[in-house]
């Protein structure tokens, strides 16, 4: 069956009984009685089920401990606890043995700053629907600041069984969606480092049906991300390459648990966690390991040259699963730039990036939102404002962010943070606890306009989406 047609099974299903004749009409009758039930019975289970809080499912501890060897190097690793006492067990066992292996030889540390020896064993978790659950376990050793090593290994399971799901078990067997697979992969693998030609034979295994079914995969509050390690057809890069598929593109496609498990529209509100001004070398790995403890991704607005840097930060977002975009090249005041020296920024930007994680920048946020010069100027990006303005900035304790957060907050915003600022990582992990108590989905930007269809277009400003609506907060 072709995926329109399975979705008119799912949305229509008395068309397909009514064909089936009189045994079918009955068999119709019979599930509309159960779906009744069925959704007179949700309106008495507790309120995650209605998109009020997370799912006990989705419930994850992520803690680490750090140990340091005799010659100074550290080890970090993480470790998690779950609903489902088998696959707390897996995970924390793929990492313990990676801790183990590759934190036998690190070299010795001259300092504890910048040149540091350490291995991470990170434990990033996303979540989906009510009982999907997807974990990415990576170890990357880290020399001067340099990532010289890395090794990772995804899982998913549908928490309600405790069963391990592969890339098959999500999609139906038509051959057309495998295909459409292929080409997405193809066009996301290629897409890094755009002056470098791929191995053509090595790239198109990684396309075939069997590499696909087997891929390394996670899911997320609107896209399914299949990961890969650069240096399979990028000689010694050592970036996480991700190919993203937004659920609107693919859920007709899928399983009908699969098609269920990714509604999350049905089941959350949305919102994005943004933040400017950085990287941070103080600061930005705290914000990161906010992020990491409580499996939200957020977008990070860079300043253009601080990548050069600060690399092995940016590096780290864009493997965590966070959205990297642009500050602008500096952090100056655009409306006392030239035209020409406004048109030149991208090239600046996007060659610090592709160099630091091969791929360009999508989109722009003009420090101090200043974009009317920008767009005067036919820059060409995309401008991502805010709707909510938690006022970090200025030094805002905790308490006092929160307090706006919880007062402002609207399906569809877009936050606005600083992950230069110290109170910052912990007003994160507050943040976003509060956030999914409140049935909030985080979503990264381009997840965020995906939900809704939205494309960004260049020269355009963006506050918000909710339904489609981009437009400025009226109470804002």
């Amino acid at each position: 069956m072709r995926a329109m047609e399975r979705r008119e099974a799912r949305l229509f299903p008395e068309r397909r009984d009514a064909a089936a004749g009189p045994a079918g009409r009955e068999n119709g009758v019979r599930r509309a009685l159960l779906f009744g039930l069925v959704c007179l019975a949700l309106l008495w289970l507790p309120g995650w089920v209605r998109g009020e809080g997370i799912s006990p499912l989705h419930v994850v501890t992520n803690t680490y401990t750090d140990t340091k060897k005799d010659n100074g190097a550290i080890v970090r690793l993480w470790q998690v606890e779950t609903a489902v006492d088998t696959v707390s067990e897996e995970i924390n066992g793929i990492a313990a043995a990676w801790a183990e292996e590759r934190g036998a030889d690190l070299p010795k540390a001259a300092n504890s700053t910048s040149r540091n020896s350490r291995l991470d064993v990170e434990i990033r978790y996303s979540r989906t629907g009510h009982s999907y659950l997807s974990f990415l376990v990576q170890a990357r050793t880290q020399y001067h600041r340099e990532n010289t090593d890395q090794v990772f290994t995804t899982r998913t399971y549908d928490m309600s069984t405790g069963e391990r799901l592969l890339l098959r078990d999500l999609f139906d067997e038509d051959p057309h969606t495998w295909e459409y697979l292929a080409e997405g992969v193809r066009q996301g693998l290629t897409a890094y480092w755009p002056d470098v030609e791929p191995d053509p034979e090595k790239l198109e295994a990684l396309c075939g049906r069997e590499a696909l079914e087997e891929a390394d995969f996670t899911l997320h509050g609107m896209s399914l991300v299949l990961h890969y390690p650069a240096e399979t057809l990028y000689e010694g890069k050592k970036t996480i390459m991700a190919v993203t598929f937004f659920y609107p593109q693919i859920r007709d496609m899928m399983t009908e648990n699969a098609y269920l498990e990714t509604d999350n529209l049905s089941y959350y509100r949305t919102c994005a966690l943004t933040f400017d001004d950085g990287p941070s070398g103080t600061n930005t790995p705290k914000v990161l390991t906010s992020l990491m403890e409580t499996g939200a991704t957020a977008t990070f607005f860079v300043i253009g040259n601080r990548v050069s840097e600060y690399d092995y930060l940016v590096q780290r977002e864009h493997d965590e699963g966070h959205a990297v975009a642009s500050h602008n090249w500096h952090h100056g005041n655009v409306t006392k730039s030239s035209g020409a020296a406004l048109r030149a920024m991208p090239a600046r930007v996007n060659k610090a990036m592709v160099k630091a994680i091969g791929i360009p920048v999508r989109y722009d946020r003009v420090p101090g939102g200043r974009y009317p010069a920008m767009i005067k100027a036919k820059v060409g990006w995309a401008y991502i404002q805010w709707s909510l303005d938690t006022y970090d900035w200025r030094g805002r304790k905790t308490s006092e962010v929160m307090s706006k957060v919880k007062r402002a907050i609207q399906d569809g915003d877009i936050i606005l943070c600083h992950d230069i600022k110290e109170n910052t990582p912990e007003t994160t992990r507050q943040m976003v606890r509060y956030l999914e108590e409140q049935g909030y989905m985080l979503l990264t930007i381009d997840e965020l306009f995906a939900k809704d269809g939205v494309t960004l277009e260049p020269d355009t400003v963006y506050y918000r989406c909710q339904n489609g609506d981009t437009s400025k907060r009226d109470d804002t």
